[in-house]
């Protein structure tokens, strides 16, 4: 009894925050002003919330979770096509963003006048699920062959759902959220049949594809990407290397980046530009990562 006593104070002070936020921004919304309108005092609202910030993690994870569960729910719905179950799908988080739409909007505001680009560790973590799931859901949709269109297709639907999304916000615009998940799902069958036939060379590469779902809880392991990102850092701020040694290894670096990037990379060249980096003493901490990285990429390297 007392967990759920706490687990519904919790969901209150968040809740009467979500509302706070929505008119005010959270950035000028105060812990005192939240405590006052939850009907306690702002020091029985630090035992529950440390801190303002913490509180804001909580709201985003609160939201999150309020989407991702139906979601799942609806993945089990055995009845169904792959093509009805996404539609259902997306069709339930456009209905929840209608929903949320007065604090998200207030969030997205926020954001963009606080000048701050940089995304949340905890946001950037949730988010390699969702591309996991999606890969899934495509290879359900259309088969293996469509993976290497993978990269495309989640920045297709990345910006049509942002799209879709800016349209909910407009109140003006009543555009029912049923007709926007089954336009969003009929665009990409045509996109995808599209690829599928012309087979086009992807813009967005399966290396790429590694590095956007790295999940640095269960993995160590840095993409080839990285960890050539990491060599060229750490070789700029060398005192020691000769200058023409540094051009020599730079240039094999910029190679092997150019190779990694290519749907199905050149074992020869891949070979021959690690060959050459593995005599520069600068990186060699780094060199024995970036060889076994190659070897662990989707389109095997070694």
């Amino acid at each position: 009894m007392i967990t759920d006593k706490n687990t519904a104070k919790k969901e209150k002070i968040i809740k009467t925050a979500m509302q706070l936020f929505a008119v005010k921004g959270s950035t000028a919304t105060s812990m005192q002003e939240i405590a006052e309108l939850c009907g306690i005092s702002k020091g029985s609202l630090y035992l529950v919330f440390k801190s303002k910030e913490e509180l804001v993690h909580s709201i985003y994870i609160y939201c999150f979770l309020m989407i991702r569960d139906p979601l799942l729910q609806e993945e089990q719905a055995s009845h169904k096509t792959p093509q009805e179950k996404l539609q259902k799908q997306i069709e339930i988080l456009f209905n929840h963003v209608y929903e949320l739409r007065e604090f998200l909007q207030r969030q997205v505001q926020d954001f963009a006048g606080s000048g701050n680009t940089d995304i949340p560790e905890w946001m950037r973590k949730s988010s390699i699920p969702v591309m996991k799931w999606f890969q899934a859901k495509l290879e359900d949709l259309y088969g293996k062959e469509i993976l290497p269109y993978t990269g495309d297709l989640i920045l297709l639907v990345h910006g049509m759902i942002g799209s879709y999304i800016r349209v909910i916000f407009q109140p003006d615009i009543p555009v029912p959220t049923n007709r926007m998940a089954d336009h969003l799902v009929n665009l990409v069958d045509i996109v995808a049949a599209g690829l599928l036939a012309g087979k086009p060379q992807p813009l967005i590469p399966d290396p790429i594809i590694t590095s956007w779902m790295e999940d640095s809880e269960n993995s160590q392991r840095k993409s080839p990407l990285q960890l050539i990102k990491e060599m060229k850092q750490q070789l700029s701020q060398s005192s020691t290397i000769e200058p023409r040694q540094l051009e020599d290894i730079m240039e094999s670096l910029m190679i092997l980046e150019k190779e990694i990037l290519l749907i199905d990379p050149r074992r020869a060249i891949v070979q021959g530009m690690l060959s050459n980096l593995e005599s520069c003493p600068e990186i060699s901490g780094i060199f024995k990562d970036l060889k076994e990285a190659c070897s662990h990429t989707n389109r095997t390297c070694m």
